[in-house]
């Protein structure tokens, strides 16, 4: 009875040392595939935050007040506006 009971217990050990090894392949997929994925969602949030801040610069430079803007950058002045140099001291 105590020899049956011992075998029982050894290949019961044995089965599940078997299933540890098995499982432990799938287990390393699973963990690199999930670093991917994480990777993958940070870079997707990313581009969307850099498509976000050009469609806002998009319609900024595309509004009335946003060609007026360039404009003014680039030397333009209204009609009856003159050019004064009040930035230089």
């Amino acid at each position: 009875m105590r020899k049956r009971l011992l075998i029982n217990g050894l290949i019961i050990s044995w089965a599940i040392a078997a299933g540890v090894f098995v499982s432990i392949k799938p287990w390393q997929v699973y963990r690199k595939q999930n670093e991917d994925a994480i990777q993958r969602k940070r870079e997707m949030h990313d581009a969307e935050s850099r498509r976000d801040d050009l469609l806002r610069k998009e319609a900024r430079a595309q509004s009335s007040v946003g060609r007026e803007e360039l404009a003014r950058k680039a030397g333009y002045l209204a009609p009856g506006e003159s050019s004064t140099d009040t930035d230089k001291k």
